[in-house]
């Protein structure tokens, strides 16, 4: 019994502080990238399609839950981490989900989801 405890404590432990290592996209239907946290204005998780991109993310997503809650629309253009995004909501497979999609053509998004 307490092996198994220990396991799901482990386990647990792992997903917590390996953030990388979360496949975001299951939801959506789309490809798969990175969690990179937890917005603090929705609690909405945030992703991206690379680990490398998680710091803008978390800007991109800030930004447009500001707006959001500010009584802006759910769609919505916002300025973050030196670039324009495009913001909205959008079908899943399970549940809509949040994406913003830089204006400029480069291909990053952020994903937000419960």
């Amino acid at each position: 019994m307490r092996t198994a405890a220990a396991g799901a404590v482990g386990i647990a432990v792992l997903a917590l502080t390996a953030p990388a290592a979360r496949a975001v996209g299951e939801n959506t239907g789309e490809a798969t990238g990175v969690m990179c946290g937890t917005d603090g204005a929705s609690g909405l998780m945030v992703g991206a399609a690379r680990a490398g991109d998680c710091t803008t993310a978390l800007r991109v997503a800030s930004a447009y839950t500001r707006s959001w809650n500010s009584g802006g629309e759910a769609a919505t253009t916002v300025r973050a981490a030196g670039s324009v995004w495009s913001c909205r909501e959008q079908p899943g497979t399970l549940n809509p989900y949040q994406e913003c999609v830089e204006a400029d053509g480069s291909g990053r998004r952020v994903i937000l989801m419960s």
